[in-house]
């Protein structure tokens, strides 16, 4: 037998509890008779109460409370083996660690912001295989696909722009890796599936051909969902050494660089998908789940658990049962004729 709430199993201290408070009453009216006068005389004037009665009311509530208990702890019997398959899509998540996401236009900076959401996104998931790749004027996989969404987080917190030394923001190379991530061999059975890039990125410097990409994307059957970090009025780039700003990112003519969120080659990236907003404020990131759910999906495996059939009724039957009849029989002995 199983418990589906096994820390309600101390509400069963409540039956030597109710025990005792029986007891001691018993105890207490003795003592009252025993002041009242002689014992004959006494049992004389307590003739029409039974006292074998009075102790099966008693034990019927002593054992209606612990059936009480036994019904809140939830009683699980009949364990079984069910399968249940895990179903869902491939999808490849292409972070942009380039400088320009430390800008703070969005709290905390853009990266981290980025890491939040996609974070709440993976609390979303299903079912979907995730993998991670991040990139700047290079890329590379951080995180190969897999199931184990904490795995993902870990990767992921750990994204940084000192990873990629590389300046820019390579789309293509960011498409490149994701496909070598499509790719790669897993432990599960090979069977076609759906395969889902979102890039996270602010777009700016992009240094490739978007309908280039486009078209590779389109080869490999890869939908490309695009989500831009940043506000357009544009903001300056922290500069960090030892983990202290020691100032903003300047241009040759020793100018403040103003880094800007640029849609417009992120929505063109996200022609054959959709395109998502990650503002100061607001984010439609948690709409891809919706996006995602409309592709078909593959099977990647199945698992067992055992399964419980939970038996609360009978004991919280029997326990109504004997609380009512202890209402109902009275301590008084039957008139006979």
């Amino acid at each position: 037998m199983a418990w589906l709430h096994p820390e309600y199993l101390w509400a069963l201290l409540a039956a030597p509890a109710v025990a005792a408070l029986f007891l001691w009453a018993a105890w207490q009216r003795r003592k009252a008779f025993n002041r009242f006068g002689e014992n004959v005389l006494v049992r004389r004037l307590t003739a029409a109460v039974s006292t074998r009665r009075r102790r099966w009311k008693a034990a019927f509530v002593v054992l209606g409370v612990i059936l009480l208990a036994v019904t809140l702890a939830g009683p699980q019997l009949g364990s079984k083996l069910r399968e249940v398959k895990r179903e869902g899509v491939d999808m490849v998540i292409a972070l942009d660690v380039s400088l320009s996401m430390m800008a703070e236009d969005v709290a905390p900076s853009r990266l981290d912001r980025a890491k939040n959401e996609i974070k709440k996104l993976l609390g979303d998931l299903r079912g979907d295989r995730i993998g991670l790749v991040i990139f700047a004027g290079d890329a590379f996989i951080q995180c190969p696909l897999t199931t184990d969404y904490s795995a993902v987080r870990l990767f992921l917190d750990v994204a940084d722009p000192a990873l990629l030394p590389t300046p820019g923001t390579d789309f293509g190379a960011a498409l490149q890796m994701a496909i070598q991530a499509f790719e790669a061999p897993t432990e599960e059975e090979e069977e076609s599936r759906s395969r889902a890039l979102l890039i996270v990125s602010d777009g700016e410097n992009h240094v490739a051909d978007l309908d280039a990409i486009l078209q590779d994307a389109r080869e490999q059957n890869i939908i490309i969902y695009a989500s831009g970090v940043g506000e357009a009025v544009g903001a300056p780039i922290p500069l960090y050494r030892s983990g202290r700003r020691i100032g903003y990112k300047k241009d040759l003519k020793g100018q403040v660089v103003q880094t800007r969120l640029e849609e417009d080659g992120l929505k063109a990236l996200a022609e054959d998908g959709a395109y998502f907003r990650i503002a100061r404020t607001s984010s439609s990131l948690p709409e891809i789940i919706t996006a995602l759910e409309r592709l078909d999906k593959a099977e990647f495996g199945a698992d067992q658990f055992e399964e419980y059939e939970i038996k609360y009724q009978w004991p919280l039957f029997v326990a109504l049962l004997l609380l009512l009849a202890e209402r109902l029989i009275s301590d008084r002995r039957r008139k006979t004729a």
